[in-house]
């Protein structure tokens, strides 16, 4: 995916899909992980803060609290329908100080040196072009403002196993946490803080947390990963080859299921935090 606009163009294709069901599940995932990355950037009454990638809000609200009415939160997306959605959300929880906004958070778009704090969780291996585009959320700092994003570390062996055979069945070339978030600047915590830094900011740093995901059995983790990115792989893999595909996924999440008959899979979130010069 060689074109910048083309590979961001399928992205926002692809999250316009997932956004019905995006985050509306039982499984705890992008909010425990937005919510410890706001955590972590210590957000206080009157800031404004922007969420990067917004979807369909589990960032945007944990700031919306945090910075209060007298602050302001600017929730960016590449996908109208995210954005469509999160601002529905928005004005029914009766949050009146979050400005949704469709497209790319760039200073050239926002306005440079604008904000207090940024936010992207999970968003930045979707960029066909990941250190330009950091940059430009460091630029949009003031001062000594924060950032913080979160990546993905290693799975635990089952779960690196399965993921493998859907990979390996679907079509090559897509932007996603299982593949361009694995290699380069997202393969460990060192080369994330040195992207990081390399964009600007200073005190880049970088750690990994683990999350366990629980659920009944495979049908119930394919299902799951239908809601996410991994879907593209999904929807890629032939329909006549998709029971074989799963049953030999399904074989090795088998290795995660515990004394409770469930399967505890363990995922590592990677934070990396930083704040702009000055």
């Amino acid at each position: 995916m060689s074109d910048p606009t083309e590979g961001r163009a399928r992205v926002a294709g692809l999250f316009d899909r997932l956004a019905p069901g995006y985050d509306q599940g039982q499984v705890p995932w992008f909010r425990p992980i937005a919510a410890r990355l706001v955590d972590l950037l210590h957000p206080s009454p009157g800031e404004r803060a922007l969420d990067v990638g917004a979807g369909r809000g589990a960032a945007t609200f944990p700031l919306a609290t945090a910075v209060g009415g007298a602050g302001r939160v600017t929730a960016v997306d590449i996908s109208p329908v995210m954005c469509e959605l999160l601002r529905a959300a928005a004005a029914g929880a009766g949050v009146h100080h979050v400005d949704v906004v469709v497209g790319e958070a760039t200073p050239e778009r926002l306005g440079p040196a604008r904000f207090d704090l940024a936010a992207a969780s999970l968003v930045l291996f979707f960029d066909p072009d990941p250190a330009a585009t950091m940059a430009g959320w460091v630029r949009l700092l003031r001062p000594g403002g924060r950032i913080g994003l979160t990546t993905f570390g290693p799975v635990d062996d089952a779960w690196a196993a399965a993921e493998r055979v859907v990979l390996e069945h679907a079509a090559p070339g897509s932007l996603d946490a299982r593949t361009s978030g694995g290699r380069g600047p997202f393969a460990g915590t060192e080369s994330m803080a040195a992207l990081l830094a390399a964009s600007g900011a200073v005190d880049a740093a970088s750690h990994d947390e683990p999350l366990e995901v629980t659920l009944p059995d495979a049908g119930a983790w394919r299902t799951w990963t239908m809601t996410l990115g991994m879907r593209q792989f999904w929807d890629s893999i032939p329909e006549t080859d998709r029971p074989a595909v799963f049953a030999e996924a399904a074989a090795h999440l088998e290795g995660a299921r515990g004394s409770d008959g469930r399967l505890h899979l363990v995922q590592q979130v990677r934070y990396t935090t930083g704040r702009s010069p000055g």
